[in-house]
C-alpha cells in the first residue's frame, strides 16, 4: 500500500512541476499507447513504452506516465522487469539501463551499455539474483549494477552457438534449471547459466536452433521464450514450437498462421499474444478470447492477476483488461504519435503539431486531441503547420495536398489537383506533396510543390482572395525537390535536396514577375556546405542563416557567399532546423543535439540528452512562442518544452532591474535588465545626471563605469531604448561591501 501511495505522490510532484515550470526547465509529451512489455508489482501495472512508462493502478484505473524529466534514462523502452530486491528495471532503445527504487523513489542511470559512437539496443532484461541479463542488438550480457565504479558489464556473447555465430537481435531471455535460453531474429540458442565455470565466450559451449538444420522448426525469428513446468515452448512469427529435450527436436504446437509475440503460464495456462488477439491453451487445446470490445487485437505483452484478470499490451492502442469475459481499455493521454516534424502556436496559446504518418495534433495545455477525425487530416502524412496572418492553420502532407483550417469557424478545406494549381508526382497525379508552408509579412502563403508532374514549382495563395499565382520551372526554379521555404521581406528562401539553395526575390509582387531576381547558391557558387540544404532562417539583423546536410553556413552579404559556422562536439553535423528568438539567439536544431548562438555568435548552450532533459537528441522541429518564451523541440521519439525566460516587455515600463538593491563586492557581480527587447539601449546615470554606463545589445551591467572602475554606492537611474524610439526610466540601489 505504501508504494501505491508512493506513485501517486510522485505524480502529484509531476503534475506541480508542468503548473509552475521555471526558467530552464523541461517537460516532455510522448504517445504511450505502444506498449513494448507490462509486469504486475503490488496491483500496479507497469507498462515499458516507447515514449516512457505508463503505470496503471489495477484497483482504481488511474494511470500515471513518466519519462525522462521524471528520471528516465531513455523514453524508448523495450523491456521492464523487477528485480529480487523490488527495484524496477528498465531497458531504452539509446543502451542507457534505468533502476528505480520504488522505496527511496531514487532513479539511477546506468551507462555502461553506450561506448563511444556504439550504443546497445537493450531489447530485453532478466533479473538473476545480484545480475541482470540483458539482451541487446548485438548478444546477451551479464551485467552486475553493485559492481564499482558504477556496475560492470562482466561479459557480453555475440556468437550463441556453431548454428548463430552471428551477432543477432536479442529478443527474449529465459532462464529455466541452470540453464539461460535466448530467442533472438535469426534462431534460438541456451547454454548453462553458470558463466563462472563455463566459457560462454566459446560458441561451443551453446546449443543452438535454425531453421535449416534443426527437425521440426520451421521458423527461425523467436520473438519469445517461456517453459511450461520445464518444457520450453517459444512463439516465432509463425507460431509457436515446443522442444523435446530427449532427442533436442521440436514440434509445431499451434497458432501456425499467427505471429506470437508474448507467452505467459500461469495458473497451468498458456497465454499467448498475437498480432490476432490472445489465446490461451488450457486442458490440452487452443481457444481464442474475443475481440469483441478491443482497440487492437495486436497484442504485445500480458499478464495476470491473483483474480485471474488479464491485462495486455497493445501495439498502439494502449492497455486493455479481459475481466468477466469483456475487454476494457485505457488509452494514456498523449500526442498521437511521437515524430515530431514541426509545430505551430495560435492566437490563444494552443500548439498544433505535424506528426507525420500519425497526422496531426493539437495540445491546448492540458490535454491533447488528435485530428484524426478530421475527414481532411485523417489517415494522412502531415509534414508542415503554419499559421497565417488570420491564425488560420495550414497543414502540409505527402501525397494529400495541404489543407486549410479556418480558426474562425473550424471549417476545414483541402486543396489537391482538382480544385488548385498544384500537381501530382508522375504516374500518380493525385498524389499532391507539399513538405512546407510558408507565409510572408503580407500573408501570401507558399506552397512548394514537390516532384510536380510537369513545370510547375510553387503555388501562393494570395492573401487578399485566396486566388493562385504559379511559378514554374521557366521561373528559375530548376529542381522538383524543395524540402523547406521561407518567407522574408520580399524573399522566398527555397531550400532543396540536391541543387541547395535559392533565393527568390519576388519584391513583395507576387503577381508581377517583371521585376523578380533569382539568386542560386551551391557548394560550387556560393560555399555552402552541401547542396542538400534542410532549413533557412533569417535573424533580426538580417542575417541568413542555413542548415545543410554537412553543417551550418551564414552568408556573407558583401562578398555573396556563405561561410561555415563550426558545430561543437557532439552536435550535427546535419542541421535540421533553426530558429530564431527574440534576443537574437539562434536555435540549432541536428541530427545529434540541440545548440543555442547569442547575438554574439557564441555557442551559449548545448542540449544533448546526457546533459538536459530534452527528450531526444534528433532534433527536427522547433517552434519559439514570442508571448511566453516557450521553446517547443520536436524531435525523432517526442516533444520536449523548454522554458528559456525569454519574454520581452510589450512596454519599456516593465523592464526590471535585478537584484535591486545591488551588492558589489570584489567586482564579479552582474545586474540584469530582465525582459529587456533586442536592440534596445541602457544608459546609467548617477541622480545628478551624469552618464555612468551605456550598454548596447546586451542586458548585463557589471557595476562598472565606462573607464572599467566599479561605481560608488548610492542611488542610479537607468534609461532603456527600445528599438522603435520608445523610452523608460527606473532606478537601481548600488551598495558596495
Amino acid at each position: 500500500m505504501n508504494r501505491i501511495i508512493h506513485l501517486v505522490l510522485i505524480f502529484s510532484i509531476f503534475l506541480f512541476k508542468l503548473g509552475s515550470a521555471g526558467i530552464g526547465d523541461w517537460t516532455t509529451y510522448t504517445n504511450k499507447d505502444e506498449v513494448q512489455e507490462v509486469v504486475l508489482k503490488d496491483e500496479m501495472l507497469w507498462c515499458a513504452t516507447t515514449g516512457g512508462v505508463a503505470v496503471l493502478n489495477t484497483q482504481n484505473d488511474s494511470v500515471t506516465q513518466l519519462t525522462n524529466v521524471d528520471g528516465l534514462g531513455g523514453n524508448y523502452l523495450s523491456s521492464v522487469a523487477f528485480d529480487s530486491g523490488g527495484n524496477l528495471w528498465l531497458g531504452a532503445q539509446n543502451g542507457t539501463l534505468t533502476k528505480y527504487d520504488l522505496t527511496e523513489n531514487n532513479w539511477d542511470i546506468y551507462y555502461n551499455f553506450i561506448s563511444g559512437e556504439r550504443m546497445f539496443l537493450i531489447r530485453e532484461i532478466v533479473a538473476d539474483g545480484e545480475q541482470l541479463w540483458v539482451g541487446s542488438d548485438v548478444g546477451v550480457s551479464v551485467f552486475h549494477p553493485d559492481k564499482p565504479p558504477h556496475g560492470e558489464i562482466t561479459e557480453t556473447y555475440r556468437r550463441l552457438g556453431e548454428l548463430l555465430n552471428v551477432e543477432a537481435d536479442v529478443n527474449s531471455i529465459h532462464l529455466v534449471g541452470d540453464n539461460i535460453w535466448v530467442g533472438t531474429e535469426k534462431g534460438v540458442a541456451y547454454a548453462p547459466k553458470d558463466y563462472r565455470t563455463v566459457n560462454l565466450m566459446d560458441p561451443k559451449n551453446w546449443t543452438s536452433f535454425v531453421k535449416e538444420s534443426s527437425p521440426g522448426l520451421t521458423d527461425d525469428y523467436v520473438y519469445t521464450i517461456t517453459d511450461v513446468q520445464g518444457e520450453i515452448v517459444i512463439g516465432t512469427k509463425t507460431g509457436i514450437f515446443r522442444f523435446d529435450s530427449l532427442d533436442s527436436s521440436w514440434d509445431s504446437f499451434g497458432l501456425e498462421n499467427r505471429r506470437v509475440k508474448d507467452l505467459e503460464y500461469k495458473n497451468g495456462k498458456l497465454i499467448a499474444c498475437t498480432n490476432g488477439g490472445l489465446y490461451i491453451y488450457e486442458n490440452g487445446a487452443w481457444s481464442r478470447l474475443s475481440n469483441t470490445g478491443l482497440l487492437s487485437t495486436d497484442h504485445n505483452s500480458a499478464a495476470m492477476d491473483d483474480s485471474g484478470w488479464l491485462w495486455v499490451g497493445t501495439a498502439g492502442k494502449g492497455i486493455s483488461r479481459y475481466k468477466d469475459e469483456q475487454w476494457e481499455n485505457y488509452v494514456v493521454d498523449g500526442p498521437p504519435g511521437n515524430l515530431f516534424l514541426d509545430m505551430e502556436v495560435d492566437a490563444d496559446g494552443n500548439l498544433w503539431c505535424a506528426n507525420e504518418n500519425d497526422g496531426a495534433s493539437c495540445f491546448d495545455g492540458s490535454g491533447w486531441v488528435s485530428l484524426s477525425s478530421v475527414p481532411e487530416i485523417d489517415r494522412h502524412s502531415i509534414r508542415a503547420v503554419e499559421k497565417d496572418k488570420e491564425d488560420n492553420l495550414w497543414f502540409g502532407s505527402w501525397g494529400a495536398g495541404v489543407m486549410k483550417m479556418n480558426r474562425e469557424d473550424s471549417t476545414w478545406f483541402r486543396f489537391t489537383e482538382k480544385n488548385s494549381p498544384l500537381k501530382g508526382i508522375a504516374g500518380y497525379p493525385e498524389y499532391v506533396v507539399v513538405n512546407d508552408v510558408a507565409v510572408d509579412e503580407m500573408g501570401n502563403r507558399w506552397l512548394p510543390n514537390w516532384e510536380s508532374l510537369d513545370s510547375t514549382r510553387l503555388v501562393c495563395v494570395l492573401a487578399d482572395n485566396d486566388s493562385f499565382a504559379v511559378y514554374y520551372d521557366g521561373d528559375g526554379i530548376k529542381s522538383i525537390l524543395m524540402l523547406k521555404a521561407k518567407a522574408r521581406e520580399g524573399h522566398l528562401y527555397i531550400c532543396f535536396r540536391d541543387i541547395g539553395l535559392l533565393d527568390y526575390y519576388y519584391n513583395w509582387t507576387v503577381e508581377d514577375k517583371t521585376d523578380d531576381r533569382v539568386t542560386h547558391y551551391t557548394q560550387t557558387d556560393g560555399r555552402l556546405s552541401s547542396n542538400t540544404v534542410m532549413s533557412a532562417e533569417v535573424d533580426k539583423d538580417g542575417t541568413l542563416w542555413v542548415g545543410t546536410s554537412a553543417g551550418l553556413d551564414t552568408l556573407d552579404s558583401e562578398w555573396g557567399r556563405f561561410r561555415s559556422v563550426a558545430l561543437p562536439d557532439p552536435l550535427g553535423p546535419q542541421v535540421n532546423v533553426i530558429a530564431v528568438d527574440e534576443q537574437n539567439n539562434k536555435w540549432i536544431g541536428t541530427e545529434s543535439g540541440l545548440g543555442v548562438i547569442n547575438s554574439r555568435g557564441q555557442f551559449e548552450h548545448i542540449f544533448t540528452t546526457f546533459n538536459s532533459n530534452i527528450c531526444h537528441n534528433r532534433v527536427l522541429g522547433i517552434k519559439i512562442d514570442e508571448r511566453t518564451g516557450e521553446v517547443w523541440i520536436g524531435t525523432e521519439n517526442g516533444l520536449s518544452r523548454y522554458e528559456s525566460g525569454i519574454v520581452p516587455a510589450q512596454d519599456l515600463s516593465e523592464v526590471r532591474a535585478y537584484p535591486n538593491p545591488f551588492v558589489l563586492g570584489e567586482g564579479t557581480e552582474t545586474l540584469t535588465f530582465d525582459r529587456l527587447p533586442y536592440r534596445a539601449k541602457i544608459r546609467i546615470f548617477t541622480v545628478a545626471g551624469e552618464l555612468v554606463r551605456e550598454i548596447n545589445s546586451q542586458d548585463t551591467w557589471d557595476g562598472r563605469n565606462d573607464a572599467g572602475q566599479l561605481v560608488s554606492g548610492g542611488v542610479y537611474l537607468f534609461y532603456v531604448t527600445g528599438p522603435s524610439g520608445d523610452k523608460a526610466i527606473g532606478k537601481i540601489a548600488v551598495i558596495r561591501e
